[in-house]
């Protein structure tokens, strides 16, 4: 296994390991390891099916089967198909519900520890997905920022954040069981890694809408100012993808977007990912 850093400001691709053979537990970690100091890694030129990859899936947590069961890939609940090519990414608001800031599961009591996307189809222009290093945002801030978030609880519900107009909304819900799933969920706005223990600030993306003890307006002004400062592009790595690659970030310690995309036309423009996403510990660290 090869770790090299990425020519990025953060994130690290990782080079001389096959997943679909048996991963063992000094393998995972090396893997644990190299994400957990690196934020992302990028393990290249992979050839998986559907079972191999939740296999793989499981070795860092418990899948999570998304709230929007439409979203779900059939036979496979725990996965998502996310790009430009199923007939349900025809509408735009499922191919782009992607395109904001956000943090996986943050709008749920136990939110995502990692979410890793396997490209199969990738465009030869555009399909990134940018992440935001948030334990560098966290450490970029001044002292007296630090001291007054240090402690506050966040509400978070899913696409209540307030949106920007360079964002797309969240992937809409469509049935009232699905709304019935998603009430309220505070959270620590500065997190203690929960393995690492390495303190970032937490989802300050589209789920964020308020704050324990504070007015609303005051809430949404000190959400928007952190969530300013931790958009700015020393904090931002985008991935290209590769046919193969096996990209899988902490989120705990970032906030992802996705780029806007149109319909497939043919194999020059198409977007296919396999996505997991999963909470608790790796089996490695339990």
């Amino acid at each position: 296994m090869k770790i090299k850093p990425l020519d990025a400001h953060f994130g690290a691709e990782i080079l001389g390991v096959d997943l679909s053979r048996n991963v063992d537990g000094a393998m995972m970690q090396q893997l644990t390891e190299a994400l957990y100091n690196h934020r992302v890694i990028v393990i290249r030129d992979q050839h998986l099916n559907e079972h191999s990859y939740l296999k793989f899936g499981r070795a860092w947590g418990q899948p999570i089967p998304h709230v929007l069961d439409h979203l779900r890939m059939p036979g496979f609940p725990e996965m998502m198909t996310v790009g430009n090519t199923d007939a349900k990414d025809q509408n735009e608001a499922v191919r782009n519900g992607t395109v904001l800031w956000h943090t996986d599961q943050s709008y749920e009591a136990v939110p995502a520890s990692a979410t890793m996307l396997y490209s199969i189809k990738t465009p030869r222009t555009g399909g990134e997905t940018q992440i935001c290093n948030m334990v560098a945002a966290y450490q970029g801030l001044d002292p007296g920022m630090k001291d007054k978030i240090n402690g506050l609880q966040v509400a978070h519900q899913y696409g209540r954040g307030k949106l920007r107009s360079a964002e797309y909304a969240a992937s809409p819900i469509i049935t009232k069981k699905q709304d019935d799933q998603l009430p309220t969920f505070f959270h620590p706005l500065v997190l203690k890694h929960h393995v690492t223990g390495e303190k970032s600030l937490y989802a300050v993306g589209q789920s964020s809408y308020a704050i324990k003890g504070m007015s609303d307006g005051d809430a949404v002004t000190l959400l928007e100012e952190l969530k300013d400062h931790v958009l700015q592009e020393k904090y931002i790595y985008r991935h290209k993808y590769r046919i193969g690659d096996v990209a899988i970030w902490d989120t705990f310690q970032t906030m992802h977007s996705g780029t806007k995309i149109d319909v497939a036309t043919g194999k020059q423009d198409a977007r296919l990912l396999w996505r997991i996403s999963v909470r608790g510990k790796p089996l490695i660290h339990h």
